[in-house]
């Protein structure tokens, strides 16, 4: 008998088809004429020379004021060697333009079609029109404030990497840990996938035939959950299946294992900085905050937040831990519950000390967007 999470899971899938059939089957037509014309309607600004071989891609969507932070973001990229090269879905408002002009090696204003993918193509597109071949090409988009602290060695750390993809971090749906047949497991690691706000990419990934073809053949879409289907978990796909090396700084799984070794201290800060969306687990965190740290205390503790992130995200739920251990320097800008609270936790680690966080116009906009989401700032937090 099929379980009943599958039966409606399925009904909602096909609820979801039905109600975009109508774009769906507008979409070749579209992709089609935006390619005819695409050069006609994109406007390139800048005109400085490259300082490297590496590029930085920054994907944005800012049809208002320009944040501050993604000024933060272009200069930490270019003291870091990269051309930046901004591309502005939708545009950008003339002011905002011009001020940021100054920050970036070039900026491409284009139709906001095709999501953050359509914009990666054309950037792709346009370093080859412009007989580039990046040594190391970054894509990275606005979805996320980074960095958080300047002093981070992120950077650093994804041009180390050996991988031919690599991410921030990598998409670990929990039923993979089941125990299951070894083909099975096989299966589920198979829908893993690099999350799509930042990747790092050598130059043999770049040249090579399946990226190549990937960027070529994209199928643009008006549909966001195409777009997450074709591009963020299909891009992932694709490289594996043609033999390339996909990663991240940071998984589930590696979390879990990097608590196994940590003292007591560092699991009780590791609870004091958790943000719940769950009603049971905060319940049962609080249980385990008032309890004596006898010798038993880490193993529960460790268990508690295994079962916590087999659920939910590990990066927002135990947000101090996991930049303790990871180093990424992000914070995700998504308005779901659980981000929301995290961010609630992650600027209360940071008032108290216990995070670095030195862009002043990432925590500026974070704890004005807690304002508008009727969140206390965390110095209204009790600790």
């Amino acid at each position: 008998m099929i379980p009943a999470w599958k039966a409606r899971r399925e009904l909602l899938r096909v609820v979801e088809q039905l109600k975009t059939l109508p774009l769906r089957l507008k979409d070749p037509a579209l992709r089609k004429r935006y390619d005819q014309t695409r050069w006609d309607q994109i406007q390139v600004r800048g005109s400085a020379a490259p300082v490297s071989e590496k590029y930085c891609v920054l994907l944005v969507y800012q049809p208002a004021e320009l944040p501050p932070s993604l000024v933060v973001t272009c200069d930490f990229m270019a003291a870091k060697g990269y051309n930046v090269l901004v591309v502005a879905n939708g545009g950008l408002r003339p002011a905002a333009a011009e001020a940021l002009e100054g920050h970036v090696w070039r900026l491409l204003e284009r139709p906001n079609f095709g999501y953050d993918f359509g914009g990666y193509r054309d950037a792709i597109h346009f370093l080859d029109r412009s007989g580039i071949l990046p040594q190391l090409l970054i894509l990275l988009n606005d979805s996320i404030w980074f960095p958080v602290s300047t002093k981070s060695r992120v950077v650093e750390r994804l041009e180390g990497s050996a991988l031919d993809v690599t991410g921030l971090l990598m998409h670990q749906p929990g039923r993979n840990d089941g125990p299951g047949k070894s083909g099975r497991r096989d299966r589920r690691a198979k829908s893993e996938f690099v999350e799509s706000y930042l990747f790092a990419l050598p130059r043999r990934t770049y040249s090579h035939p399946a990226f190549r073809r990937y960027w070529q053949d994209y199928p643009q879409t008006t549909l966001k959950s195409l777009t997450i289907k074709r591009g963020e978990i299909g891009f992932s796909k694709a490289m594996r299946a043609a033999g390339l090396s996909i990663g991240a700084l940071s998984g589930r799984r590696e979390f879990i294992a990097a608590l196994e070794d940590r003292p007591t201290g560092f699991l009780e800060q590791t609870l004091r900085y958790a943000a719940y969306s769950d009603a049971e687990f905060d319940t049962e965190a609080q249980a385990l905050k008032a309890m004596p740290k006898d010798l038993d205390w880490p193993a529960r503790a460790r268990s508690h937040v295994a079962r916590v992130v087999r659920r939910r995200r590990f990066n927002a739920s135990f947000v101090w831990a996991s930049e303790q251990i990871f180093d990424t320097a992000f914070i995700k800008k998504h308005k779901g519950r659980l981000f929301q609270l995290s961010r609630v936790q992650f600027l209360k680690a940071v008032e108290a000390g216990d995070l670095d966080c030195d862009n002043e116009a990432a925590l500026s906009e974070l704890r004005q967007q807690l304002v508008r989401e009727a969140l206390p700032t965390a110095s209204k937090v009790e600790a």
